[in-house]
């Protein structure tokens, strides 16, 4: 049968290692998809193992990808959207009424907001193909969008915050004074942690009303964070700090990683952390500390397709 073929190749052949960057990972509760630097995706099985190269039309780096109402949606340069409904395999693309370069983006029940340069930021509905902008104050690139609730933080260059109160239809300026670009935001309840370059770390417990500094133990920059209990950030050269659930100051602390290159992603899918990053690196960790670098081996899709038309019936 064909499609037990194709899974056999998928073990069998192996991606090359130190190909492109991964910037940004999300979780269907059966597949993992990566945003690739090259415009595929990368796709990971339910145990973020046995990965997969797969186009998705795109000709420009990918950056973000959300899961919802079913459907993969990956965002990158030039306001590039895709869509994959079959768990990742095959990919159509949809049209974007931005041209800007999209960051990432988020699903909020019934809502799916992408956030970008220049201050963007869209939304469409589980019962709509259609993005529509949604007006942003400022002009800020936007790298990452979290949510608790119906509050909504984004958060981008120049200590730049954008709140939302109503999960993404209308957007309020918070900005952090004298903070560094932000590059990742995440929540737990009413407390949101932003991070960003030399390590900068940014607690709000008012659902992202206001800010305040909380100490590092890093000087390196912080590129996303994560949470399942307690806060996990990730950044420059492999670093990881752990925080506490409050994310307070003096609960920080650097976590040894198996990696060296710069880790862009992490996500917590009900049970473990997966994190991804440049030279296709993926780690996963049970609970934030201790970490596992993931054997990148697969096949692209076009080689499994390509041997399947070669192969007897």
């Amino acid at each position: 049968m064909r499609t037990g073929l194709w899974i056999v190749l998928a073990v069998l052949l192996p991606i090359s290692a130190g190909g492109a960057d991964l910037y940004g990972v999300a979780f269907s509760g059966s597949a993992y998809i990566a945003a690739r630097s090259d415009g595929d995706a990368h796709r990971g099985g339910v145990s973020g193992s046995a990965w997969v190269v797969l186009e998705t039309g795109s000709s420009t780096p990918l950056h973000g990808v959300a899961h919802h109402a079913g459907l993969f949606v990956v965002v990158g340069e030039a306001g590039t959207i895709a869509r994959s409904s079959d768990d990742g395999f095959n990919w159509s693309l949809e049209s974007s009424p931005v041209s800007v370069t999209l960051r990432n983006a988020l699903s909020v029940g019934i809502q799916l907001v992408a956030v970008g340069d220049a201050g963007t930021t869209l939304r469409r509905t589980s019962t709509s193909a259609v993005w529509d902008t949604t007006l942003s104050p400022g002009s800020a690139d936007l790298y990452d969008v979290a949510a608790s609730g119906n509050f909504l933080v984004a958060v981008g260059d120049a200590g730049t915050v954008l709140r939302s109160v109503d999960q993404g239809l209308s957007w309020q300026r918070q900005q952090i004074s004298g903070a560094p670009d932000l590059r990742g935001v995440a929540a737990i309840s009413t407390t949101f942690i932003a991070v960003g370059r030399g390590g900068a770390l940014y607690r709000s417990t008012d659902n992202g009303g206001s800010w305040s500094s909380v100490s590092s133990p890093t000087s390196a920059d912080l590129y996303d964070v994560a949470a399942d209990g307690r806060f996990v950030s990730v950044g420059q050269g492999g670093t990881v700090v752990r925080g506490s659930s409050s994310g307070a100051s003096g609960s920080w602390a650097l976590v040894p990683t198996p990696v060296t290159s710069d880790l862009r992603r992490i996500l917590y899918d009900g049970s473990r952390f997966l994190v991804v990053g440049d030279s296709e690196v993926v780690m996963r960790s049970l609970d934030g500390t201790s970490w596992i670098q993931t054997a990148v081996e697969g096949a692209s899709w076009s080689d499994v397709k390509s041997l399947y038309r070669t192969s007897p019936r």
